[in-house]
C-alpha cells in the first residue's frame, strides 16, 4: 500500500506573529494567527452582522507602533472555529486572506515585519 506525499500548496512560508498583532478593517478586527508574504489568517468575533470584512485591511502591532495599512486582499476561506453563546449570538471565525498587488512600500514593510516581529514558522 503506497501513500502519496501531499505537496505543500503554499508559495510562501507562514510565520507566527508576535503576540498582539491584529488584523484590522472596516468591519472586524482580531488576532493574526499566521502571516506570510502572500497573506495571513486571523480570528474574529462574528456578532450576527451581515457585513463581511472588506477587501482591504491593515496589520497593527501596537506595542511596536507598527501599522501596515490599505492592503488589498482576497478572501481564501472563512471557517467557524467556535459557536458562541445563544445569549450573545457571537461565534469565533478564522479568515484566511491573500494579499493582492502589494506596493513596494507595503512589500518592504511586510518583509521587515516578518523578519523582525515573528516567532518562527507556523
Amino acid at each position: 500500500m503506497s501513500h502519496a506525499i501531499q505537496k505543500e500548496r503554499r508559495q510562501f512560508v507562514r510565520y507566527r506573529p508576535k503576540g498582539g498583532t491584529i488584523a484590522v478593517n472596516n468591519h472586524v478586527l482580531g488576532p493574526v494567527i499566521n502571516i506570510s508574504m502572500g497573506g495571513l489568517s486571523f480570528r474574529y468575533l462574528e456578532g450576527g452582522s451581515t457585513d463581511s470584512p472588506s477587501d482591504s485591511l491593515g496589520i497593527f502591532l501596537g506595542s511596536d507602533d507598527i501599522l501596515i495599512d490599505h492592503i488589498a486582499t482576497k478572501m481564501i476561506s472563512d471557517q467557524l472555529i467556535a459557536q458562541g453563546s445563544v445569549f450573545l449570538k457571537t461565534s469565533t471565525r478564522q479568515r484566511s486572506i491573500q494579499f493582492l498587488n502589494l506596493s513596494e512600500k507595503q512589500r518592504k514593510n511586510l518583509t521587515e515585519f516578518i523578519n523582525n516581529k515573528t516567532q518562527g514558522t507556523y
